[in-house]
């Protein structure tokens, strides 16, 4: 299994809807459609502002029937949790933070069926989908290769033994290894360091299957639909290169004549030590076909790359129109 990579993601934390009805309860709040989360079926999912600025991404799991969870940036924890406190009394559901019940591990590589099968019990077959399991959990994410976000239980009999033989038989990299999938996937994912400055059109969620446009009133909902069906998205995502391993955040997308068209708002580095990016670029100055740079002194040139969806196109997981 030695071409299978095991990543810590350390990054990530757990918050638990447990009882009366959870499912309820987020339905008025986030872009993801929660009639469609089973025990079989995950959703990436947003919260947004009034303004319909995305304020944190997450993926949605359910644990049970009355059970589910939010796996999202651990900076953006407080902001979520306090939010959906709000509405927690109405809906008689408890929240809390679970994330030290779980060793969070993202597993990616051609192997990575056969591994989770072996060694955690299952393999969700499509993209979104989640097998729950003795071990834990086992969320297939998209990915250029077969990718798992894998959460296991700390109070299982086998815990030790099981996170150990993962490590073994896989190679242990770096959480920017991660992140760097991801960029390949063009998967934004919304922290505390973006929060409150990007429609999810801007950041092509739409197009992944996050924002439902059929589920009813949700916080931010009108915005978010009028960008949509009124063509106001002025900026969207790209995925780009960047032939340099110089550069941190925060960074800007310029062109020829130095002014600012956008934003890089992720960085990961690659096998060759340059830096592959997700950014947010005003469309204009993608549809003159400009030369696009990194930096306001025009050193470092931005390499754009096609992203492996439609980033104005709709997706629902489940097959059907978004």
């Amino acid at each position: 299994m030695s071409n299978v990579f095991l990543t810590s993601l350390d990054h990530l934390a757990v918050l638990e809807l447990k009882g009366g009805q959870p499912d309820k309860l987020l339905q008025g709040q986030i872009t993801a459609d929660l009639r469609l989360v089973t025990n079989e079926q995950a959703l990436p999912g947003l919260l947004c502002n009034l303004k319909g600025r995305v304020v944190s991404s997450f993926e949605i799991i359910a644990l049970a029937s009355d059970h589910l969870a939010l796996i999202l940036p651990a900076s953006s924890l407080d902001v979520v949790q306090t939010h959906l406190a709000k509405y927690q009394p109405f809906f008689k559901t408890q929240l809390k933070e679970i994330t030290g019940d779980y060793q969070l591990i993202g597993l990616s590589g051609k192997e990575v069926p056969a591994l989770t099968s072996s060694l955690v019990g299952a393999w969700p077959k499509n993209e979104y989908q989640q097998a729950i399991t003795e071990q834990g959990l086992v969320l297939n994410l998209p990915g250029p290769l077969p990718r798992a976000l894998v959460m296991l239980k700390r109070d299982t009999e086998n815990f030790a033994k099981t996170l150990t033989k993962l490590q073994n038989l896989t190679n242990q990299v770096e959480t920017d290894c991660w992140h760097l999938l991801d960029i390949k996937m063009g998967r934004a994912v919304v922290d505390a360091g973006l929060t409150d400055q990007f429609l999810p059109q801007m950041l092509n969620y739409q197009a992944t299957g996050a924002v439902s446009f059929k589920k009813g009133c949700y916080i931010g909902q009108e915005i978010v639909a009028r960008a949509q069906f009124r063509g106001q998205v002025k900026k969207r995502l790209h995925r780009a290169h960047l032939t340099t391993g110089e550069l941190s955040l925060p960074a800007g997308v310029y062109d020829t004549e130095g002014k600012q068209q956008g934003d890089i708002i992720t960085l990961a580095a690659d096998r060759r030590g340059e830096l592959e990016a997700l950014a947010v670029i005003n469309q204009k100055a993608i549809e003159s076909d400009t030369t696009l740079f990194a930096d306001p002194d025009l050193k470092i040139k931005l390499i754009l790359h096609k992203l492996p969806y439609d980033p104005t196109g709709r997706k629902a997981l489940h097959g059907a129109e978004a």
